[in-house]
């Protein structure tokens, strides 16, 4: 957004005060000859935000988040990132491909060529807006999507090819480096009809950062999606995204996410079952300490007959660590034979530990199966007691036990690799020393 525009908003719409810091950064993208669709998006998501601010636990759907810590000063937007192979975690997979963002940029230089079938478009190339990219609902409800909106130059369309599989996962890896820096990007994930492919979206880096995300994912018909999402951030990061998984007749979706590092985060999921016969599922865990926090809020959409979807987290807190499940499952009228089913379980390793649960179900249709179900409690001291008197130390029982009660999720995951890497994170976590959080 050029500095004029900044400027031509602010006598235009009402504003508040602690708003202003946030977009100021955003000047450095004036001249940079975005096209017309980014343009307009980035004005209506600066105005948007200037109205509102970040939402407060005023909120509806925020009671029990608070970014109001957040200072804009702390972050950097346009931070330099110098990155080298070297300089990159492993891949997930050793045979899979890779795509690289440092600091929401791509680097082509540090991926691998992508197969026959998939392509990569960046953001800025993409001259006509798609409707995927273009329409996000209304912004004055969700103010960190328009903040996205204001930056947006950073991000790409993935398109999986019509009927083609492709056989070795792609993994998505954002990377943070440098000084602190604010990235913004958004992305779309593709695949055409009939098609199959496993996504690998990670973040990772070290120091304090900010990552404001916004992901589309559509599913043309019969279409097979797997995307699983590996926050691997540390524990200054901080780390904000939504991601809507639009799924068309008779297409099969699947995602999963884990979160252990971040200071700070959370993670909006859209299920948008759109047509009949869909299958649509999202879980995840979360491993908290210190003064960690994070937030899962999801909403599963059925608007037509004969779909299925599943939400289902489990999550461990320990210190003064606090998480939040909030789950809906709406079934519009049209939507007969719908199967829904939520849970979310979490196990408390502190008294100080806090864990906060809103399930919810709004159903307009009369012939529909839906569940949900919500528990948050502490290790069971018989199981705990059974173990030592086996000769099993305390410390040694009480993680058998936190680790198999985090596993059971990772049933839901169809590939055994990724199972196995999901797996390798709680273990890690489980053997970790506490290191408190920043607040």
């Amino acid at each position: 957004m050029a500095q004029a525009a900044v400027h031509s908003f602010k006598t235009e719409t009402l504003q508040r005060e602690e708003a202003m810091p946030w977009l100021a950064p955003a000047a450095v993208l004036g001249g940079d000859n975005a096209p017309a669709w980014i343009a307009a998006l980035r004005e209506t998501g600066a105005a948007s935000f200037a109205a509102t601010g970040l939402p407060t636990p005023a909120w509806e759907g925020w009671q029990y988040t608070n970014l109001r810590p957040l200072t804009p000063e702390a972050f950097t937007f346009d931070a330099a990132g110098d990155v080298a192979a070297q300089d990159l975690p492993a891949p997930l997979l050793k045979d899979s491909h890779r795509i690289v963002l440092v600091n929401g940029r791509l680097r082509p230089d540090l991926g691998t060529p992508l197969p026959d079938g998939v392509k990569l478009t960046p953001l800025m190339e993409i001259s006509e807006p798609e409707e995927e990219l273009a329409t996000v609902g209304s912004l004055a409800q969700s103010p960190l999507l328009a903040l996205n909106c204001a930056y947006m130059r950073d991000g790409f369309v993935l398109d999986i090819a019509p009927h083609r599989d492709i056989a070795r996962p792609i993994e998505i890896l954002f990377m943070s480096a440098g000084n602190s820096p604010a990235v913004y990007p958004r992305v779309l994930y593709r695949f055409g009809e009939n098609s199959g492919a496993t996504l690998l979206e990670r973040h990772a880096g070290e120091g304090m950062a900010l990552t404001n995300l916004y992901a589309g994912i559509v599913l043309k018909a019969a279409a097979r999606g797997r995307y699983y999402r590996f926050i691997d951030e540390n524990g200054d990061a901080v780390h904000v995204s939504r991601t809507v998984a639009r799924s068309h007749k008779s297409s099969d979706f699947q995602g999963f996410s884990s979160v252990s590092g971040v200071a700070a985060g959370r993670q909006e999921f859209g299920l948008e079952l759109l047509d009949s016969g869909i299958s649509s599922s999202i879980g995840g865990v979360y491993m908290l300490k210190g003064r960690q926090s994070h937030d899962f809020t999801i909403l599963a959409d059925h608007f037509e007959k004969d779909g299925t979807s599943v939400q289902h987290f489990k999550g461990v807190i320990d210190d003064q660590a606090r998480a939040v499940f909030q789950g809906k499952i709406h079934v519009h009228r049209p939507a007969q034979k719908t199967d829904g089913y939520q849970s979310h379980h979490a196990l408390l390793l502190s008294d100080q530990a806090e864990a906060s649960a809103k399930p919810e179900l709004e159903i307009y249709a009369d012939d529909v199966k839906c569940s949900h179900g919500a528990t948050a409690g502490m290790l069971d001291t018989d199981a705990l007691f059974y173990l030592q008197s086996r000769g099993i130390p305390a410390a040694e029982a009480k993680a058998l036990l936190v680790h198999s009660f985090l596993s059971e999720t990772l049933e839901k995951i169809t590939r055994d690799d990724v199972r196995a890497l999901y797996a390798a994170r709680i273990a890690a976590w489980l053997n970790a020393p506490v290191e408190e959080a920043a607040a």
